[in-house]
């Protein structure tokens, strides 16, 4: 059956209140505060697995961590089940049309931080496609970040705010199909002439997905900020 086409599409906003769950690594005194966010239909636990599956960076003795999961669930149907997986917001790429905002995941990272006491802490976003896009949004919002890290995403002038702040660094695959490299560059170039600071590394047959390399690359930045 066709939906006529008279039927006319409206959305409004109603208040509620989206739980959002996080996975974090608390330290007294830390030096830094690792932000990682996790790309569409996926989950922190799993980007964090996926990025040091091998060994916890011993460099992050002074790291603070927080991986949160989006606030809109998009569970994945797997041989075995339903997988835990979320979204940051939903963005209609063929009609440019965004029918959730990321103001709700703006909003609860946020107030994780502030309510973990790390609002002053210096900052570091280590952020995975979807994610990549809200990294911008995010560091405009919080105090202190130091650098934002793209990995596997695209870069979007109007997502930056104008004044920089923040380092921006880009790590991504050869084998990108998703943001193929050669466009991401482009994309990251544009941030560049925009005033902010940062490098583009490319890892040779990497595909859209994270990785231990994309994790040893991450950690090494982090650690450029430690002994500040």
């Amino acid at each position: 059956m066709k939906t006529p086409r008279e039927l006319m599409v409206e959305s409004t906003s109603i208040e509620t209140t989206l739980p959002i769950s996080y996975r974090h690594r608390l330290v007294s005194e830390p030096k830094v505060l690792a932000v990682f966010l996790h790309g569409y239909q996926d989950n922190g636990g799993s980007l964090l697995r996926r990025l040091y599956s091998e060994a916890w960076p011993t460099s992050f003795e002074n790291v603070a961590v927080l991986a949160p999961n989006g606030p809109f669930p998009v569970p994945l149907k797997t041989e075995s089940g339903w997988r835990e997986a979320y979204a940051w917001y939903f963005l209609d790429e063929r009609e440019e049309k965004m029918l959730i905002t990321p103001e709700a995941a703006l909003q609860s990272v946020t107030k994780v931080i502030d309510g973990l006491g790390y609002a002053d802490t210096p900052k570091v976003i280590i952020a995975f496609s979807q994610g990549g896009y809200l990294a911008p949004r995010l560091a405009g919002r919080l105090k202190n970040v130091k650098e934002l890290i793209g990995v596997a995403t695209g870069y979007r002038e109007d997502y930056y705010p104008k004044t920089p702040t923040f380092t921006v660094s880009a790590i991504h695959g050869s084998r990108d199909d998703i943001f193929p490299v050669a466009k991401a560059r482009e994309a990251h170039g544009r941030i560049l002439k925009m005033g902010y600071e940062g490098t583009f590394t490319d890892i040779p047959g990497l595909a859209h997905i994270t990785s231990p390399e994309v994790g040893r690359i991450a950690e090494e930045r982090i650690k450029t900020w430690l002994s500040r």
